[in-house]
């Protein structure tokens, strides 16, 4: 059984393992078959926050609401990454998530998001 609840597949399944998880951060390993683009690295982040370990979303679809803050601090030269998650806030259906993904310990993207769930 996947360690994500999600329900993309190759080639748009970008997340590959959970490296560790608590309720509130994830890091996740994320990989392409090319070096990803910069809507590529963002669709992985978002689809590493279901990385994060509750029980209250199993069997539900998140959708992209809001990004926030993107900044591209690197570009992009390798096929795999990790991301370092962080709920910062749930209210009711709605996660507010921060992220950072790595190329080794460098940091090639940054932001926010939220998600809505249904």
């Amino acid at each position: 059984m996947s360690d994500f609840a999600i329900p993309h597949v190759a080639p748009l399944r970008f997340v590959k393992r959970r490296i560790e998880a608590t309720t509130e951060d994830a890091i996740v390993e994320i990989g392409f078959d090319d070096v990803p683009s910069l809507g590529m690295l963002i669709e992985a982040a978002t689809q590493s926050s279901s990385g994060i370990l509750n029980d209250e979303i199993n069997g539900r679809i998140g959708f992209l609401v809001t990004l926030k803050n993107i900044k591209l601090l690197q570009t992009p030269y390798t096929t795999t990454f990790q991301v370092k998650i962080h709920l910062d806030l749930k209210a009711d259906d709605l996660r507010y998530l921060s992220f950072t993904i790595y190329d080794d310990n460098a940091p090639v993207l940054t932001g926010s998001f939220v998600i809505v769930l249904q």
